[in-house]
């Protein structure tokens, strides 16, 4: 599955590569940053934000986080108002505690536990443009349903090695579990995005549960953050 992921982003360059190469050669002015049509692709830096839903997963904020890279289309119908579509690749990860209050997904204690998704996800958005613009996006606000599939699920557990007379000088001991049956594969939800030219500030909130509802009925009915605040740079001129 790290294979495909890769994949999925050389596929993402290739495209955005492709596609300005086409729009630059266009000798029609209906194509660029505030033209009628115009296509680029962006990264987001997001992390998981306060509140949880329930007990019994505490996770540790600054090493929750996610990673996005997709190419966005937007069509202008007017001055103050375009729509547009969104593609892209997306890993998110969830550093848990490891307190006596833990029960997801079991409460063995490790030195170290996260769980991590990689997900296809695509967007529709309606966008209010604001202000004078001239040949560049300017600012604007845009607001997104998304959905999500969950095409790889990943457990990584890690303790320090006990055995201090270890030959080869391993401290740690790592274990990797992978498609996860707990974890939805489906994920909807709503996105938010305050744009400032190339730079946005972005809020995503998912609807949708991450742990199935077996899990949630046999195991615990806590779930994860649902809220996202990200940076987003725009990789356009």
């Amino acid at each position: 599955m790290k294979r495909l992921s890769f994949i999925f982003i050389i596929s993402f360059i290739s495209l955005y590569g492709f596609s300005q190469e086409n729009i630059t050669n266009k000798t029609d002015d209906n194509f660029g940053p505030n033209k009628t049509h115009f296509a680029h692709s962006f990264v987001n830096i997001g992390f998981m934000s306060p509140p949880k839903d329930g007990e019994g997963a505490d996770i540790i904020y600054g090493k929750s986080h996610s990673f996005t890279y997709g190419i966005i289309y937007t069509y202008k119908i007017a001055n103050a108002f375009s729509i547009g579509l969104a593609i892209n690749y997306n890993y998110q990860t969830w550093s848990l505690k490891q307190d006596i209050s833990k029960v997801i997904p079991t409460n063995t204690l490790y030195d170290k536990e996260k769980i991590s998704s990689n997900n296809i996800c695509g967007e529709f958005f309606l966008r209010l443009n604001i202000g004078k613009r001239k040949n560049s996006i300017g600012n604007y606000i845009d607001i997104a349903p998304y959905g999500e599939w969950v095409y790889n699920t990943s457990r990584k557990t890690t303790t320090i090695s006990n055995n201090i007379n270890n030959p080869l000088g391993e401290e740690y001991n790592t274990t990797t579990n992978v498609n996860l049956n707990y974890l939805e594969n489906i994920n909807y939800g709503m996105k938010l995005k305050i744009g400032l030219g190339r730079i946005a500030f972005t809020g995503k909130y998912r609807f949708s549960n991450i742990f199935t509802n077996y899990f949630k009925s046999s195991v615990s009915s806590t779930e994860f953050p649902k809220l996202i605040i990200g940076l987003e740079i725009g990789l356009h001129e």
